[in-house]
């Protein structure tokens, strides 16, 4: 069970042995420093979108964070990617075993379109954008408190890229390149234009386009910010533009909001 008080005390302590202040914290991820202050006072838990990079900041784990700070061994919790495997294979069976216009089948994928704001139907005619899915389904698991044998892995999937996002919710000790307000202050004072929620970013994550739920085999500079409420937004660049999304917990109902064109 989660303790949100031992949470907090965990965060507190493992920021102030990094020397960084509340602020410190709030302005690398983008949020307000009451945020990070209610964490720490256990009154809110961080959104789940915002584990990683919390983490990657206090140099810890998103396991350790959410056990607040003790390691559990949970036995029995042990993820079988090839059952995964093969729910995601049952989903697309069930048109065939079912017919595209039964009522059961047609109302689980309407379902799945409408939760995660995509197309399955179409994501499972591309194997990069079904190897996601998979791959979705895994981090899914692990943000749960399921552990995963990466060796595991490697007969269902390919993309290296999408092995070491899985590796960071495992809590390894993964780096993604990064691009600073010191690279491109430019991009940065246009994006801190656009809403005041981004007024404090400084820097942008690049992350594969399958994983953020766009265009497959392309890659993008983002970021996620907290907003005080249910929602989060998040912020997806490329060469051309920029892009602004709203979203629930673990990416739900995600939805463009915003859009304009690079100026740098």
């Amino acid at each position: 069970m989660i303790n949100q008080i031992e949470i907090g005390q965990y965060l507190q302590k493992t920021r102030k042995g990094l020397g960084l202040t509340q602020k410190d914290v709030a302005e690398r991820l983008g949020i307000s420093y009451q945020a990070v202050s209610k964490w720490e006072n256990g009154e809110t838990l961080p959104d789940a979108g915002l584990l990683l990079p919390l983490a990657d900041l206090l140099n810890t784990t998103t396991d350790k964070i959410l056990s607040g700070g003790t390691l559990i061994i949970r036995k029995g919790r042990r993820i079988n990617v090839a059952n995964v495997v093969t729910g995601i294979e049952s989903l697309v069976n069930l048109k065939q075993l079912l017919g595209e216009k039964n009522l059961f089948y047609r109302g689980a994928i309407e379902g799945i379109n409408h939760k995660m704001n995509i197309d399955f139907e179409e994501l499972v005619k591309s194997p990069s954008q079904k190897e996601f899915l998979i791959g979705e389904a895994i981090m899914q698991y692990l943000s749960d408190g399921y552990t995963l044998d990466y060796e595991e892995l490697e007969p269902y999937l390919k993309s290296e890229k999408l092995k070491k996002l899985i590796k960071k919710y495992m809590g390894e000790p993964v780096r993604f390149d990064k691009l600073t307000i010191d690279n491109n202050p430019a991009l940065f004072d246009q994006i801190r234009s656009i809403r005041p929620e981004f007024h404090n970013l400084d820097e942008l994550t690049l992350l594969p386009g399958e994983y953020i739920r766009m265009e497959s085999n392309k890659e993008y500079w983002c970021s996620q910010i907290e907003t005080g409420t249910e929602l989060c937004l998040g912020l997806a660049v490329d060469e051309v533009s920029i892009k602004v999304f709203e979203y629930g917990a673990g990416g739900e109902n995600q939805r463009l909001i915003h859009e304009e064109k690079r100026n740098d």
